[in-house]
């Protein structure tokens, strides 16, 4: 490219006073050229026109890379390689339904959380999925789903008490445990990462590669580990957690097992035939961290450790199933960074002053975290 050739990346190159510039070079001296003119005024539009154009031009190439692209464009770039945008999965879990002994409690009656007007809360539906009866006992648990997908469906304990339809055989209804497995549609940069991998990383016949890459294509999967040989000749360990970094709920590893093997003699089954597939959730590790800390003056404690909680959750989560070592000096320069934290004098994690290695098959979960000021 010679140096009078404009760069049409260049941004300097291409603003609207330089393309105006470039266009009046090419009229001749003896023509008036000065702001105001007639061809002044007649090459000045242009000028503003071919700035969209460059920026248009700028679009178009930063769409076609995965790196720089968007959702949108990404979906497709991805599917012309196998690999498909993960749906929301919907969450599960188990309520005690309380009633008159004898009464039916049919699949799909509609159950809901509390919803708070003046807090702007709205109620989270579910349904139940199969039919049961109440016992003598006068009360029975009933597996339920929640109607829409995405996380807002992972609710808390004792949160679910609404009987959304009319049913005067039922007293009362709440959920002992919270559910789980809600996941919404898969970001941006996950279907990215499982874009890059797939194009940089091709599996070659049911190697490891393969088997991360099929496992988390099923909806609801945020990654897989694999360990080959696990049981002996032909067996093969799947390890999943969910999009939201934790251990998959059972559904979700029934689905990945079905996905893989259906049927280890028919052949209808992802995997290669002949290999014996076992899919497991993985195992959690809670990260406990104790720590006694100097606050600036005014400075509340509860306003620390909520901070320091909520960015405990997120490096935990960035490194799951990425990095098997906690790193105690990642989470001391966690805390020492939050507001209002002057130093600290003493953190242990889990009662040690030490790393966490994790295993292939753990993963990291904040556990409990106390603050001390000393």
């Amino acid at each position: 490219m010679s140096n009078t050739e404009p760069n049409y990346l260049n941004t300097e190159d291409t603003t609207e006073e330089v393309i105006r510039s470039r266009l009046l070079s090419h009229v001749s001296d003896g023509v008036d050229k000065s702001e105001g003119s007639y061809v002044w005024d007649a090459h000045a539009p242009v000028a503003i026109e071919l700035v969209f154009v460059r920026m248009a031009l700028q679009k178009i190439l930063e769409l076609g890379f995965a790196q720089t692209t968007d959702l949108e464009h990404l979906i497709m770039r991805a599917a012309e390689h196998g690999v498909y945008q993960k749906s929301a999965t919907k969450a599960t879990g188990t309520v005690t339904v309380t009633g008159k002994p004898g009464a039916i409690v049919p699949a799909g009656i509609k159950l809901a959380t509390e919803a708070d007007a003046d807090l702007g809360i709205e109620s989270i539906y579910f349904v139940t999925t199969e039919a049961a009866t109440i016992p003598a006992s006068g009360s029975i648990d009933v597996p339920i789903e929640a109607v829409e997908g995405g996380t807002a469906g992972n609710v808390a304990a004792g949160s679910i008490v609404v009987l959304a339809q009319s049913r005067n055989s039922i007293t009362s209804i709440t959920n002992a445990q919270a559910t789980t497995g809600g996941t919404d549609d898969e970001s941006l940069e996950s279907l990215r990462s499982r874009y890059l991998e797939k194009v940089r990383n091709p599996g070659t016949s049911g190697n490891k590669a393969d088997y991360e890459q099929w496992a988390t294509s099923v909806d609801g999967v945020g990654e897989a580990h694999v360990m080959s040989l696990w049981a002996g000749e032909g067996t093969v360990k799947v390890i999943i957690i969910d999009e939201n970094k934790e251990p998959a709920n059972a559904e979700l590893v029934a689905a990945v097992q079905k996905f893989l093997s259906v049927d280890a003699g028919s052949g209808d089954r992802q995997a290669p035939i002949g290999a014996t597939v076992t899919v497991v959730p993985a195992t959690t590790v809670p990260i406990n961290v104790e720590a006694t800390v100097v606050l600036e003056e005014g400075t509340a404690l509860a306003s620390v450790q909520e901070a320091f909680e909520k960015d405990l959750a997120a490096y935990l989560k960035r490194l799951a199933f990425k990095v098997g070592t906690i790193r105690y000096s990642r989470i001391c320069s966690t805390l020492l960074d939050e507001a209002g934290v002057v130093d600290y004098n003493q953190i242990t994690i889990n009662g040690k002053e030490a790393n966490v290695e994790l295993k292939d098959d753990e993963v990291a979960l904040e556990g409990t975290v106390t603050l001390h000021v000393g």
